[in-house]
């Protein structure tokens, strides 16, 4: 077994390190490839949900008659708001991000669905247009039942992209909403890995999921369309140990080049075989033909031959002290985006739930 050299997610607690800010860290930026005002607007909608993550919560206590009852009634809520599946689990302090105080006993999470049709144009700006609508999604559906939660008398906090004080894959895996896939992303017999994560956490007492085995795992093991299909090679053949736990990871600064250069790739999500059988064979026909019109071999040499210059786009970090890689800095136009947040111009709420997570303004 080999282990990963990424201390802030290798060590006992792991450390919040902005997605777009780990590409950086290794000299690569996503947001120096233009997108559509329409894709912009997604990323932006993610932001506003911060705006009511968090609030005043009812005097008046309205009680459920059980645990049971409280389970049942939130994940109808959950999925008049939007998620297609929900679980719920404890708080495992294990995986909340080094430095946050979460109090909070339970963990809601939320599965937001994202259209195959769409993401299976990996390594394209109608690819992370999805991805981005399925995150400003998750944010409004963890905002609407956090209120709603509130509204009962219970305190609640909403969790989203840039925005969650807790590692959600452990979560949503404990929580009954699938099992880790070789490529990295979470898998569900139901959905596939078409959809993106939200969470809520909170106090109010529920029946908790319990984790599941579907035969994930057995199918990952033998299945080798990801690991081809990668361009950057950044898909292991083996699991590795991280924390005490054997699991599949990728290798980050192999995938890095292609996530920076090639808005967040995600074509091991494109050529998932679970997005077949998914929804009921919704999107097989569809599937099959998008495999067979990619020769994986040319695909993979185009984009080697136009990735961005390593440090073409980004400032190359003076220090590596505790915390740099959120520090790192785009150049030129990108260079007012931190994160994907502005360094500026947007509500003190946000800029205060970033410092909580130890992000820089």
């Amino acid at each position: 077994m080999t282990t990963r050299d990424f201390p802030e997610w290798s060590g006992e607690k792991a450390e919040y390190v902005e997605p777009t800010q780990v590409v950086r860290s290794f000299g690569y930026d996503v947001f120096a490839n233009p997108i559509s005002d329409e894709a912009m607007q997604y990323n932006n909608d993610t932001f506003t949900c911060v705006l009511a993550v968090e609030g005043e919560v009812a005097e008046n206590v309205q009680h459920y008659d059980n645990q049971t009852a409280a389970s049942e009634d939130i994940k109808k809520q959950a999925q008049i708001f939007g998620s297609i599946r929900t679980g719920i689990t404890h708080v495992n302090q294990t995986y909340v991000y080094k430095g946050q105080e979460l109090p909070h006993q339970y963990a809601i999470m939320l599965a937001v669905p994202m259209e195959y049709d769409e993401m299976k144009y990996g390594a394209t700006e109608r690819h992370v247009k999805e991805v981005l609508k399925a995150y400003a999604d998750g944010g409004k559906t963890a905002v609407a039942l956090a209120e709603y939660i509130r509204s009962r008398g219970y305190p609640a906090l909403a969790h989203s992209l840039r925005f969650e004080q807790l590692m959600m894959l452990p979560h949503a895996i404990a929580a009954g909403l699938g099992e880790l896939g070789r490529h990295g992303s979470l898998i569900n017999r139901e959905l596939g890995c078409s959809f993106r994560l939200a969470c809520v956490t909170t106090d109010l007492p529920m029946l908790v999921d319990s984790p599941v085995d579907e035969g994930i795992d057995d199918v990952c093991m033998n299945c080798n369309m990801c690991t081809e299909h990668c361009p950057g090679d950044a898909i292991t053949s083996e699991k590795q140990e991280i924390r005490g736990d054997y699991r599949w990871l990728i290798d980050t600064e192999s995938c890095a080049p292609y996530w920076g250069s090639y808005f967040s790739c995600g074509i091991c999500l494109e050529v998932c075989p679970f997005n077949a059988r998914a929804l009921d064979g919704k999107y097989k026909k569809s599937f099959v033909e998008r495999i067979k019109s990619i020769d994986s071999k040319e695909r993979s040499q185009e984009l080697k031959d136009a990735l961005q210059t390593p440090w073409q786009h980004v400032k190359k970090p003076d220090d590596k002290n505790s915390g740099w890689r959120n520090r790192v800095r785009g150049k030129g136009e990108t260079a007012i985006l931190q994160g994907g947040v502005p360094t500026q111009g947007l509500p003190e709420v946000i800029y205060s739930l970033r410092d909580r997570m130890g992000m820089p303004r």
